[in-house]
């Protein structure tokens, strides 16, 4: 009963708070950067996407369902990537392109 009664409740406070630790530490102005925006398409499009889905075909009846389950990359991903930015460890134009790589 309790886990039906908080379940969307519990929903909304996860994309709060994901929303006031991730998405407030992105960095507009080098977000909207053509340079970041193309580095990002090529990094989201090529090794996180493509390189998935064409090993699919060597898995057997179901190929594409695996190939886009690969796909799949958690908000993990977006907080490390923070965790990064944070403590210096890659500059801002990196944690931008970064971020339109985990768009896709």
């Amino acid at each position: 009963v309790w886990v039906k009664q908080t379940k969307r409740l519990t929903s909304w406070m996860i994309r709060i708070f994901f929303a006031a630790t991730v998405a407030f530490s992105i960095p507009v102005d080098k977000l909207l950067s053509f340079d970041a925006f193309w580095k990002g398409s090529l990094m989201g499009i090529g090794p996180c996407i493509l390189t998935k889905v064409l090993c699919a075909p060597f898995m057997g009846d179901a190929k594409f369902v695996i190939g886009w389950a690969m796909v799949g990359r958690a908000e993990f991903a977006y907080l490390i990537a923070q965790m990064a930015a944070a403590s210096n460890m890659i500059d801002q134009e990196t944690f931008s392109i970064a971020i339109w790589a985990l768009l896709y």
